[in-house]
């Protein structure tokens, strides 16, 4: 995101500069032209290369108005600039971009009308702008000839007046048309015709059509609350008081209508309504007519037309707020955040949900040959689809099967190499009696040797397939039941390659990354190697592993594999060549030998079953490399590779159905995923594996594998019936298709050459395949998402550099990642879904007086809804570099072979990667109202009511930190975070009256004291020294449920009634001269903005003084901020951040807390002893505003050059994000 133009205030002598750096707000406009989208948020307008995702210009439009709309065409010099036509509410401005300059530039400033505008067109003569307002009128404006501004800014522009608009940064709106035409922001447009309908309603939407772009043919389709489309003109025929009556009328919806869209080239008129509808109506004639190219024809032809609705679709689940008519498509999305696919005969033809729940506002489409759809939502998201991968994937059955037909398994008998003879060489686990490891009979299903009768008396039964393995893009491998492999490929079909008794009855079957060998297990614990050369498969290496069947095969690099046998015996073996020197005692059976490489032991589990993968430590080459391997428990075991035993375990992380499948990626990271539907990193540190974070597949509950590709994370999920692709980054489906569930055998493989996937699967014992394109599902997101819902809080981890890593917390049940670049770039670094609610408090655990902590790790607290407490730890580790190490010839994962060609990823190597900022969840707390126990296990019944409103934190020992939350419940609850054994234990709650909204810390040194802000409009300090000293005499013990004594209760010390209802905001400024003296400010939603005086005594008793209190907002004050000990900022629902000077006077002691609050406001202007005066006022972009938070700006070269200047960086946010570089100045 670039920076935008500062803003100045001057009052009282100071001036006062905002200057924008970031908005992320809904997404409210969009349009297409080439290869360029433009964008509509909040008051600014926005430009994207479409195959990149890269902004390439914005500038704000409006002072205050939300942009509505955008209407794009050619411009007149056609050098290949467009002119844009912006509107929203009741503002409209022109804007000009040039592509070769990738510039926008303001030809016609904001100018205001007295009505809504719900649409809005230029005429061809470029000199008149012709609008909709929403009571069902059409304006004929006058504006400056554009085709005059664009000839003076090519002049000015084509000179070297370009060079002093830095291509480079985008951000900075170009002001040299300012002398093109300025005005007053606030100017109005010179009406010169107007024209109303005979229904003078509200329009809920309005759609403008002139096809030969002149007022004299201009029509106009209202939505009406009446539920009916309306379409007139000015041309039409007039009643008696000169208003228009309507050519045709449409009805049939039961709700609201959203909005009209018309296509001429198709006839068609779509609408969407409340009801959760999308209607087309057809718009027919006698005659096939051209298009109009004068007023008179275009008059005809909505005069003689015959509009009927052709069908009316229901494929949403919610509000349908816009659609879109394509050639070949008919397009709506809506408020469930679904995109509908439909033909033009009304029939479904897809749909996909496109931004996480979050509403869709917006849509468009790019012209050939992109063929792609682009969305815009109130997440502050905009994504690019490709309108071709919309179309539902069908898997292909294999034909000709060879065992089905007699005839064509005797013909593929022609190529069958004959079986091996019994030349194995067995592997020796005599000391397997050393580790304790259990015997065959013991386990459920270890006794599992070769039964003879299976060999010698083999039913007469049809040949079915067993196990299928993709070798190759275009070469299957198919094993039946009767022992035989067959091999499928486009040149050959069907041929038999191998054919062995062992492999009768039961046999597995994995290829290494490459395709170039696979691995078959079978019952007696042989493992068979066969090298695939070309088109043929021979038998390279074969081994036995263990006394009974092989369970699992797992290729850890292309030429080492993981055996798992009975009793829990892994052996890890080598392919080496004849001529290869080797430490270990090759075993020579074919061609090649296979090299016993180590061996380990999986623990005892009902199932035998894993996956596993190498990981390389970030350090040097010279530390030994880990193993870690998932079991059918849904543990995770690290090894070393030389101790057969596990160094530590992770029991039960993916719950009682297992772990599915491990990924190494990025330098060390290890992700794992399991059958309980979600996805998690961990991270090998001292030997230990620590679980950093864990992500829910969406309408998931079986991941069954990870992959990587071009840098992303994927994982492959059955849901049902289907097999999903899901972008676990981007969090998002990719492709579904029908395969018949989980419980059937299946390989899929990357093509990178092609950039395809393949995969083939069994169902109802035949093979089906399907391949599709990978790179028109994993297109760029043009803007990263925030939240869904509001962003309730918002924390600064890190100041990395020139960077900031924040933290923010939803409604939406998230915590996100974010990083800050200097650019005014937000890079999205991940989410993180773990809470079950909504998030409403986020804070860091700070430090105090004698307590340090490592300053590249950060914890948190984090609580929300159902009365769920977590706590997190943060930190940075800067190994993407290692991420890339493709020389590393024990990495077997695939995004080494597919180079990224992510432009983020080949930035900066300074900069920071998403993988170098982890987030690890180390606790968490439910309150419990109760318990029952059954006979099998004791049910906890949870507070399903009680919510966390705020919460506060600090360490008070290096090893223990005190967290104070309050609840919607009306206590002020006090836990303990044990910082060595990583739990968290409820110490006490006081009960505070009313709902508690806020807590915060007094940084005092004479004791401990917490305030609370109720929804009573009272702040109360508590003195929580008793508690804290009572929870440092038990740093020994690691319990503090079962200690002998209770701990003590806070102490009350006094309340104030500040406000006369809730109280959203709180901010404290510490004088450094004097520390027991503290200035506080609060805001409430009574709209006030209250100053106090706050003087805590050495006995930790509190005296508060009421300096000053003024009426700040025309709504509840949601944010409070101190940019100085002399300035305050203020933020608000009604989207204003105002700065305001605070002049110290003595004040007076308020001896009866109720007297503010009873006063009038003539008493207490009065006594007033401080004034608080607003110096500077800048409208916010982002709605609903929660809050906000102020930092330093690290530029240390304004500080030299003024030193009493005051530069901070703000950020607000609510429904999105924004952030301002505020500059304080004394003139």
């Amino acid at each position: 995101m670039s920076r935008g133009k500062p803003e100045e205030g001057r009052m009282s002598g100071v001036a006062v500069t905002f200057t924008h750096c970031l908005l992320n707000t809904h997404i409210t406009a969009l349009s297409v032209k080439e290869k360029f989208v433009f964008i509509g948020e909040g008051q600014h307008c926005h430009a994207h290369d479409v195959l990149s995702g890269k902004q390439v210009s914005s500038t704000q439009v409006f002072c205050a108005a939300v942009v509505h709309g955008l209407s794009v065409q050619l411009g007149p010099e056609n050098d290949g600039s467009y002119l844009l036509l912006v509107f929203g509410q009741k503002s409209l401005a022109v804007l000009l971009f040039s592509p070769t300059q990738e510039e926008l530039f303001v030809l016609l400033e904001e100018r205001r009308v007295e009505d809504w505008i719900v649409d809005a067109g230029l005429e061809k003569n470029l000199a008149h702008v012709v609008i909709a307002t929403s009571h069902n009128s059409l304006l004929r404006c006058e504006i400056p000839d554009l085709s005059v501004c664009c000839k003076i800014l090519s002049r000015k522009t084509s000179g070297d007046e370009l060079h002093s608009c830095q291509v480079t940064k985008k951000s900075r709106p170009v002001s040299v048309v300012s002398d093109i035409h300025t005005s007053d922001r606030k100017g109005h447009l010179s009406i010169v015709a107007q024209a109303a309908c005979v229904e003078r309603c509200v329009l809920f939407s309005g759609h403008l059509v002139m096809m030969t772009g002149c007022w004299e043919s201009a029509v106009m389709m209202a939505g009406t609350m009446a539920l009916q489309v309306m379409i007139w003109g000015p041309w039409a025929t007039k009643d008696s008081e000169g208003k228009a009556l309507p050519l045709h009328c449409l009805e049939g919806h039961q709700g609201s209508i959203f909005s009209i869209t018309f296509s001429f080239s198709q006839g068609l008129i779509a609408t969407t309504s409340d009801d959760r509808s999308l209607r087309v109506w057809e718009v027919r004639h006698e005659a096939k007519l051209l298009p109009p190219t004068n007023p008179e024809e275009e008059q005809e032809y909505w005069r003689s037309a015959t509009i009927t609705e052709k069908f009316a679709s229901y494929g949403h689940r919610a509000r349908v707020w816009r659609s879109l008519i394509l050639p070949s498509w008919i397009i709506s999305v809506g408020e469930d955040s679904l995109v509908c696919v439909w033909e033009h005969s009304g029939t479904l033809a897809a749909s996909w949900s496109a931004h996480d729940g979050a509403s869709i506002w917006s849509v468009v489409a790019c012209e050939d040959p992109l063929d792609r759809l682009i969305t815009g939502s109130s997440d502050g998201s905009v994504k690019s689809w490709c309108l071709n991968a919309a179309a539902p994937i069908v898997a292909k059955l294999m034909s000709d099967l060879p065992w089905n037909n007699k005839y064509s398994a005797e013909k593929c008998s022609a190529g069958t190499t004959n079986p091996v003879k019994d030349n194995i060489t067995t592997f020796n686990n005599s000391k397997t009696e050393d580790y304790n490891v259990p015997e065959s009979h013991e386990l459920f299903e270890d006794n599992c040797t070769e039964i003879p009768s299976l060999r010698t008396n083999p039913l007469s039964v049809a040949d079915f397939p067993r196990c299928i393995s993709l070798v190759a893009e275009d070469m299957v491998l198919v094993i039946t039941n009767s022992g035989k492999l067959y091999s499928h490929n486009p040149e050959t079909f069907w041929h038999l390659e191998y054919e062995d008794k062992r492999f009768k009855n039961y046999a597995i079957m994995e290829a290494n990354p490459d395709g170039s060998f696979v691995a078959v297990g079978t019952l007696g614990g042989t493992m068979v190697i066969l090298q695939v050369a070309g088109r043929s498969v021979k038998p390279e290496v074969e081994v036995v592993g263990s006394s009974g069947k092989v369970f699992a095969l797992q290729w850890l690099t292309m030429s080492r594999i993981l055996v798992l046998g009975t009793a829990g015996l892994m052996t890890t073996w080598e392919m080496q060549s004849k001529d290869k020197s080797t430490n270990y005692t090759p075993v020579y059976n074919f061609q090649g030998a296979a090299c016993r490489v180590s061996t380990h032991y999986l623990p005892v589990s009902m199932h035998r079953w894993l996956c596993a993968v190498y990981v390389s430590p970030i350090v040097t080459k010279a530390v030994p490399q880990h193993l870690v391997c998932g079991d059918r428990a849904g543990s995770l075991h690290l090894y070393t590779l030389n101790e057969p035993k596990p160094q530590h375990s992770l029991h039960g992380v993916h719950g009682k159905n297992g772990v599915t499948a491990v990924l190494c990626w990025h330098g060390g990271l290890v992700y794992s995923s399991g059958r309980d539907g979600y996805v998690r990193s961990l991270r090998v540190s001292e030997g230990r594996l620590l679980s950093l974070t864990a992500t829910r597949v969406s309408g998931s509950s079986w991941v069954s594998r990870l992959i990587a590709v071009k840098g992303k994370l994927l994982a492959i999920c059955f849901y049902g019936v289907k097999l999903k692709l899901w972008s676990v980054g981007e969090e998002q489906t990719l492709l579904e298709v029908e395969c018949g569930g989980a419980h059937r055998s299946w390989d899929l493989r990357l093509c990178g050459k092609r950039g395809w996937l393949v995969c083939t699967f069994l169902k109802d014992g035949t093979p089906y395949t399907f391949s599709t394109p990978l790179n028109n599902k994993m297109l760029p997101h043009i803007r990263p998402a925030l939240h869904t819902q509001e962003t309730m809080e918002l924390r600064l981890l890190f100041q990395h550099r020139r960077e900031m890593v924040l933290l923010t917390a939803g409604e939406d049940t998230t915590l996100r990642l974010h990083a800050l670049h200097q650019q005014g770039q937000r890079q999205s670094f991940g989410v993180v879904r773990s809470h079950l609610s909504g998030v409403r408090a986020l804070c860091l655990i700070e430090e105090t007086h004698g307590t340090k902590s490592d300053s590249d790790t950060v914890w948190l607290i984090s609580a929300g809804g159902r009365a769920e407490l977590k706590v997190w730890e943060c930190s940075i580790s800067e190994f993407s570099n290692l991420a890339n190490n493709s020389d590393c010839d024990l990495c077997c994962c695939e995004v080494c072979a597919l180079p990224s060609d992510d432009a983020s990823l080949e930035s900066d190597s300074c900069r920071l990667q998403p993988q170098s900022v982890i987030l690890r969840e180390v606790g968490s707390h439910m309150l419990r109202t109760g318990c029952h126990r059954d006979w099998k296990r004791q049910h906890l019944t949870l507070d399903p009511e009680t919510r966390y409103m705020g919460a506060t934190a600090f360490w008070v020992s290096s090893s223990q930190a005190v967290v104070a939350l309050a609840s919607s419940d009306g206590f002020l609850r006090i836990f303990f975070v044990l910082r060595k054994c990583e739990k968290v234990r409820e110490a006490c709650a006081v009960e505070c009256g009313s709902c508690v909204l806020s807590v915060a810390q007094l940084k005092v040194v004479t004791g401990t004291i917490l305030v609370t802000c109720s929804t009573n409009g009272h702040i109360t300090f508590w003195d929580l020294q008793a508690v804290v000293d009572w929870s440092l005499s038990l740093t020994g013990s690691e319990d503090f449920n079962h200690q002998p004594h209770q701990p003590p209760q806070p102490q009350e010390i006094t309340f104030v009634a500040a406000h006369q209802s809730g109280i959203n905001a709180i901010t404290f400024h510490y004088n450094i001269d004097d520390p027991s003296c503290i200035i506080m400010a609060t805001g409430g939603d009574d709209n006030t903005i209250s100053m106090w005086k706050v003087v805590v005594m050495e006995d930790a008793q509190v005296t508060v003084t009421r300096q000053c209190s003024v009426v700040g907002h025309a709504s509840q004050v949601s944010g409070l901020g101190w940019l100085s000990k002399n300035y305050l900022i203020s933020a608000s629902i009604d989207q204003r951040l105002i700065v305001w000077n605070f002049n110290k006077k003595d004040g007076i002691l308020w001896k009866d807390p109720m007297r503010f609050c009873n006063a009038t406001s003539e008493d207490r202007a009065t006594e007033e002893h401080q004034l608080l005066i607003p110096v500077g006022c800048r409208f916010i972009g982002v709605p609903d505003v929660k809050g906000l938070i102020v930092t330093d700006v690290d530029e240390t070269e304004n500080m030299r050059h003024n030193s009493h200047r005051i530069d901070k960086r703000v950020f607000v946010y609510g429904m999105g994000l924004q952030v301002f570089d505020v500059s304080v100045a004394s003139l």
